[in-house]
């Protein structure tokens, strides 16, 4: 992994008009988040459903255009690019959704998809992207071209997802959870699959999942987001280790366990019930469902900041010393 930062997100901002009971209401969906993802390195975003970690991946995609703070990839603003740039920089980074049934246009023959990236910016198939040769790379035989999604298994189709991903030779690739709406029996196969593309072409991932195991196994770095913010981020192993923000402590305790270690303590729980983006929490977002919470929680936001060694990142007043995981 390069020192190098490929892509990288400041004070990163989505906000979203909606109608709520009371009229329009504005939901922040991610607030003032910083990434930064290395070249040939891996990034994971973890956090519970509807927390903001996909949004944040279009956002740096440029599928969508931030509320606020900017995205950069090899110091390219893209919300500066003028549209033709955008499209240049769009081959360089690529997508690779959650579900490959709906991904994947089931009117075209797998032949067509893999074909159409470089059909549709008007440009050859760069060496080595030709659909045998991108067949090849995800373990399977050139007869697939001629079929459609809907003859494929759910593990073949996401193969075809990932194959028609590096079709233009990309360097970004976000990963939406990209293994979670597949069989237990194949989730490994694609993961072995993207990391040895990852490391045989020198991508660089974005990888979001629930799957804190799955994460630990494969990511460089992780990302904790709540509540539409980073509230912890740092190396893997340290990371899983030592979490230092309450909310990474909950989450990591709340990994199933094999049965010879149920006997160990009961797990702590958040307090109470998520709070609604809607009406979000003065202070830290944490602190509704924090045991550890004080009333300075309660009013003054906590910064990301460095916690031990520099390159261990909390949002937390009192991540030298909080501990509510067994």
């Amino acid at each position: 992994m390069s020192d190098t930062q490929l892509v990288e997100a400041r004070e990163l901002t989505k906000r979203y008009s909606v109608r709520s009971r009371t009229g329009k209401a504005t939901l922040t969906a991610v607030d003032k988040v910083d990434l930064s993802v290395g070249a040939g390195g891996i990034l994971a975003l973890v956090g519970e459903s509807g927390c903001g970690k996909s949004t944040t991946g279009r956002l740096l995609l440029g599928l969508e255009r931030p509320s606020g703070g900017t995205v950069t990839m090899d110091g390219r603003d893209l919300a500066a690019l003028p549209p033709k740039g955008l499209r240049a920089l769009r081959r360089e980074m690529q997508p690779v959704f959650q579900d490959p049934y709906d991904s994947l246009n089931p009117r075209m023959r797998i032949r067509a998809i893999l074909s159409e990236p470089a059909r549709v910016h008007h440009i050859d198939p760069p060496p080595g992207r030709t659909v045998p040769e991108l067949l090849d790379l995800v373990n399977l035989s050139p007869d697939y071209a001629d079929r459609f999604p809907h003859e494929l298994s759910g593990g073949q189709r996401q193969r075809i997802a990932i194959a028609r991903a590096i079709a233009l030779d990309p360097r970004f690739i976000v990963c939406d959870e990209p293994v979670s709406a597949l069989d237990v029996s194949v989730q490994a196969q694609v993961v072995n699959l993207l990391m040895r593309l990852q490391r045989e072409l020198g991508l660089a991932y974005l990888f979001i999942s629930h799957d804190l195991a799955l994460v630990r196994y494969l990511a460089h770095e992780t990302a904790v987001m709540y509540l539409g913010r980073i509230v912890e981020r740092g190396p893997s192993d340290a990371l899983f280790a030592n979490p230092r923000h309450p909310y990474t402590q909950v989450l990591l305790a709340s990994v199933p366990r094999p049965r010879a270690d149920r006997s160990r303590a009961p797990r702590p729980v958040p307090a109470g019930d998520p709070p609604s983006p809607l009406d979000r929490p003065p202070g830290c977002v944490f602190s509704s469902r924090c045991v550890l919470a004080t009333d300075r929680c309660r009013t003054e936001e906590p910064l990301l900041r460095p916690v031990g060694d520099p390159v261990r990142l909390a949002a937390c007043h009192y991540a030298e010393t909080a501990k509510v995981a067994a």
